[in-house]
């Protein structure tokens, strides 16, 4: 959805952020240059939010797999023909039985599987929803359904994020800390939005799997909090941080990545078969209007198109993603599909009492040539 609340913090100046090549930078527009994607889907589709490529449900080819944060119980694919997504027929898969609040993150297994997270973050008034705290497994896809098994709710506490003996002075002692921090000052905005927005709290928007052998190894992205203090190295802060996700029957983490993102956060995660793990990089906190479309501390837009080789995730040091372009505002969902890379943004879904056929502001995309491999 896009937001109008206000922003609360500005963070400090950094430049330590690795730059791409000029000419890499010709490929792309200037910051002021950017322009909104074109609209495509229709209601109930509005505010989509993750973007997946897979296999065609139930037939041949390769389809793009979209999720939206208000709908608890449906996905929607688009067949990947040549035509162009504005033109491309809409489907719609039911999730069978079961629901997911709050659809952020899509993975896809190895198996052909898919995985579908909720952001397990809190609602405007800095409610925490169980819908939304939960995630599921899609063990098989037909045309207009899906079989999905949906994990039981999870707290927003350490000891049930990363469990009761987490290392004193480590990584994921610091993101711990980080967490519990955010949710108290959330707690304290109850019924507060301005104040809930500014609060960071636990919100989780990206999910990629990298494959290695046969067992899942899935980095959850957090859009908020950041981490405001890293624990060995004096000086680093406002941190993005990746979790690692310890196993497929339980979300808890074993494992803490850290990105330099400028002072965002990760609003969605997309992995190609070159070992590159491609990201949008934005607020921890929603904007307004007028400030989406002011430049961030580092004079690049709010929004960002990054990656970075997924081999610097076996580190202990901080990523610095190269950066490919400036995004327009509300941009939540990437996927990449050969030369061509899918950015979805987000819209707004049609009032309860009025026209339940139209958004009020549709679901846009862009289409981006996909820049020549990172250099090693």
């Amino acid at each position: 959805m896009r937001r109008t609340q206000s922003l609360a913090t500005r963070w400090p100046t950094r430049s330590c952020a690795v730059f791409a090549a000029a000419t890499m930078f010709a490929m792309y527009p200037a910051a002021a240059e950017i322009a909104e994607g074109t609209p495509f889907g229709r209601a109930p589709l509005c505010e989509a939010s993750a973007a997946l490529i897979v296999d065609c449900p139930g037939s041949s080819g390769s389809c793009l797999l979209v999720g939206d944060n208000e709908q608890e119980a449906s996905l929607f694919w688009f067949r990947l023909d040549g035509t162009p997504l504005h033109d491309a027929k809409q489907h719609t898969l039911e999730l069978e039985r079961q629901m997911i609040g709050d659809i952020e993150a899509l993975a896809t297994l190895r198996d052909g599987r898919i995985a579908v997270f909720g952001s397990h973050s809190r609602d405007k008034n800095c409610t925490g929803e169980k819908s939304r705290r939960t995630f599921g497994v899609i063990d098989e896809l037909t045309k207009g359904s899906a079989k999905i098994r949906v994990r039981k709710p999870t707290s927003v506490r350490c000891d049930a994020l990363f469990g009761t003996r987490v290392p004193q002075g480590s990584l994921t002692a610091a993101a711990c800390t980080a967490i519990a921090d955010a949710e108290k000052d959330a707690n304290k905005a109850a019924n507060d939005e301005t104040k809930c927005n500014g609060a960071h709290a636990f919100n989780a928007e990206g999910a990629v799997n990298i494959p290695r052998g046969r067992d899942p190894n899935i980095w959850i992205g957090l859009r908020a909090p950041l981490l405001t203090k890293h624990p060995q190295e004096k000086g680093r802060s406002d941190l993005a941080m990746l979790l690692h996700l310890r196993d497929l029957q339980h979300y808890r983490f074993d494992r803490v990545a850290l990105l330099d993102l400028g002072g965002r956060g990760i609003r969605e995660l997309a992995y190609t078969d070159d070992g590159v793990v491609w990201l949008i990089a934005g607020p921890p906190h929603d904007l307004r209007e007028t400030q989406s479309k002011e430049l961030w501390q580092d004079k690049k837009a709010p929004f960002r198109l990054m990656r970075f080789q997924a081999a610097e995730l076996n580190t202990e040091k901080i990523i610095v993603p190269e950066q490919l372009q400036d995004l327009p505002p509300s941009s939540e969902g990437l996927a990449v599909y050969g030369k061509t890379i899918f950015v979805l943004q987000d819209g707004s879904k049609p009032d309860k009492d009025k026209d339940k056929d139209r958004c009020v502001d549709p679901a846009r995309y862009l289409t981006l040539p996909r820049p020549p491999a990172i250099s090693r």
